[in-house]
């Protein structure tokens, strides 16, 4: 290979990785003042992951090309407990780390943070997949993330911001080990933190 062609492909590479990197990690913000009243905290499912619980997704873009019956594969038939404890974990992130920003949750607050998991991808097959698929195994894995928008509504009703973050892990060695909404929670983490930190700018 030419001497000087070999930098430039590593740097092309560099940068490629680089911007997939930033592409999977993404945090927005609209809300242009900082919080200093209590907030009524509301945290909801998107209508694709109820629909998901109990069927493939409805784009077959987003089934991977996996087969009628494969959920693990095809990002589906996660089962509905599995996702109620999905959102009870993202709630408890959100509070956990409001507190230590000293953001108070009321549910009498006027101000409400309507927040709604978009998309979670677990690493490992669900306890509803498993069943669905008799072949996987609970050791099978992939990259999992997830997707979060919020919305600051007033007590009127009127949309004074968002917040949005995703997170989905680009390198399979890194999803290996840990539980099944391994790469998931992390994103609830980053979200809550982030949050937590731009509405007491």
């Amino acid at each position: 290979m030419h001497k000087f062609l070999l930098p430039a492909i590593i740097a092309f590479s560099l940068i490629s990785f680089s911007s997939s990197y930033a592409a999977n990690k993404k945090f927005t913000n609209t809300i242009n003042s900082s919080l200093i009243s209590p907030i009524k905290l509301e945290v909801n499912l998107s209508e694709e992951m109820l629909y998901r619980a109990q069927n493939l997704p409805k784009k077959l873009r987003d089934r991977n090309g996996a087969r009628l019956n494969s959920g693990f594969a095809g990002n589906g038939f996660y089962g509905d407990k599995e996702l109620k404890k999905l959102i009870s974990k993202l709630e408890v992130n959100i509070k956990n780390e409001f507190s230590k920003y000293d953001i108070k949750i009321s549910d009498d607050a006027k101000t409400v943070l309507n927040v709604t998991l978009v998309d979670a991808i677990p690493n490992r097959p669900t306890f509803s997949q498993l069943a669905k698929e008799p072949n996987l195994s609970h050791q099978s894995f992939a990259t999992g993330g997830a997707e979060i928008q919020a919305k600051l509504l007033s007590p009127g009703g009127r949309v004074i911001g968002n917040l949005n973050y995703k997170n989905y892990e680009s390198d399979i060695k890194n999803s290996r080990y840990g539980s099944t909404w391994k790469d998931s929670k992390k994103a609830f983490y980053w979200f809550a933190v982030k949050s937590a930190k731009a509405l007491k700018q």
